[in-house]
């Protein structure tokens, strides 16, 4: 690494860390308390207003992480131009490919870095976030469906994983064709490593969609092939799961026969977006290099425009489709990022040299 090369990662790392915090305070001052804040309901205190919003600005910052790249991009190559500095580099020898180098692999690594963050604090974070909005803990959940293995629908009234016990628990039981051959109801219901524990309930049996037999019991144990944690995970929001949650959640949908297009969008979403930045600078490069001389603001304006697209594009129109089953969940994540990529190649391609 030579002198010019320090130079330009430390002017780039500068401008980009003043960008990202201007915007990260912008995010949460307007977006957080001006927007968010009006949904929250009457019982919900102000204390835990407060904390819902900053469990959220993680999630929030995730956004301005490829315009604070832009607008460093153009803010340094720009005033390069302008006080003849990119000329007297290219007099050297320098191309234009090698000024870029440095700054590509440094927002690499900050790309990189904004993955980790993403999918280990800002996701955690929102679903914290989430929990609080609901009032209910980590470790409990309402009113929830489940389809799980062997052909089994569960309805919880009310599960606690802590303690251990569901209140008001049906099973319904298909065969392989879909036809109902046994409903289970129980007041209560706890459950060891192999089996549910029942009590106070009724079995009904069902053949050829009629019902044939109806049975109580005080107690009574079948065998239990699903983990009770995935009766709240099934109802987390895709969007707060990290990598590794939506693998497993993917994972088991697919051999309990459930549809997972959301979740596969959700995980090609937190590995393809912290990138962004690293198209959007691509792009944004060469129109420095063209318009640097038009100045800051104008720099500002076209890269609220430019991510405006990339927003627009990925999470509006391509992941959209992919959700409703009409595109594959890799092309429409990556999608826009391949594409703005292309274009950033070929105007850097043209850019003078």
């Amino acid at each position: 690494m030579n002198i010019l090369d320090r130079y330009l990662i430390k002017e780039y790392l500068k401008a980009f860390l003043i960008g990202f915090f201007f915007f990260s305070a912008l995010v949460v001052v307007v977006r957080l308390l001006d927007k968010d804040i009006k949904k929250f309901e009457e019982g919900i205190t102000y204390l835990t207003a407060v904390k819902i919003i900053l469990y959220q600005a993680p999630r929030r910052i995730m956004e301005i992480v490829p315009v604070s790249g832009f607008v460093a991009t153009f803010f340094v190559l720009g005033r390069m131009i302008r006080n003849n500095e990119f000329v007297a580099m290219k007099a050297g020898g320098m191309s234009v490919y090698r000024i870029l180098t440095p700054i590509l692999i440094v927002t690499l690594v900050i790309c990189a870095f904004f993955a980790l963050f993403y999918d280990r604090i800002a996701s955690p974070a929102y679903h914290e976030a989430n929990l609080l909005q609901k009032k209910i803990g980590p470790s409990y959940g309402r009113h929830l469906v489940f389809k799980s293995k062997g052909n089994r629908i569960f309805y919880s009234h009310r599960i606690n994983l802590k303690k251990k016990e569901i209140r008001n628990l049906t099973i319904w039981e298909s065969n392989e064709v879909g036809q109902l051959e046994r409903t289970i109801y129980a007041k209560a219901a706890t459950w060891t490593p192999t089996h549910w524990e029942l009590t106070d309930g009724h079995i009904r049996q069902f053949k050829n969609e009629a019902e044939v037999s109806y049975e109580t019991f005080d107690e009574k144990s079948i065998e239990r092939y699903e983990d009770p944690a995935r009766f709240i995970g099934s109802d987390k929001d895709p969007k707060a799961m990290t990598i590794k949650e939506l693998k497993e959640q993917i994972a088991y949908k697919k051999e309990a026969g459930q549809i997972s297009r959301i979740e596969q969008v959700k995980l090609h979403h937190k590995t393809a977006y912290p990138f962004a930045a690293v198209v959007v600078v691509l792009l944004g490069a060469p129109i420095a290099i063209r318009f640097g001389k038009a100045g800051f603001f104008a720099g500002l304006v076209i890269a609220f425009f430019l991510v405006f697209i990339y927003w627009a594009l990925s999470f509006a129109t391509l992941e959209g489709l992919s959700e409703n089953g009409k595109l594959h969940p890799f092309l429409a994540c990556w999608g826009a990022n391949i594409l703005y990529g292309i274009v950033g190649s070929i105007l850097i391609w043209r850019t003078p040299k």
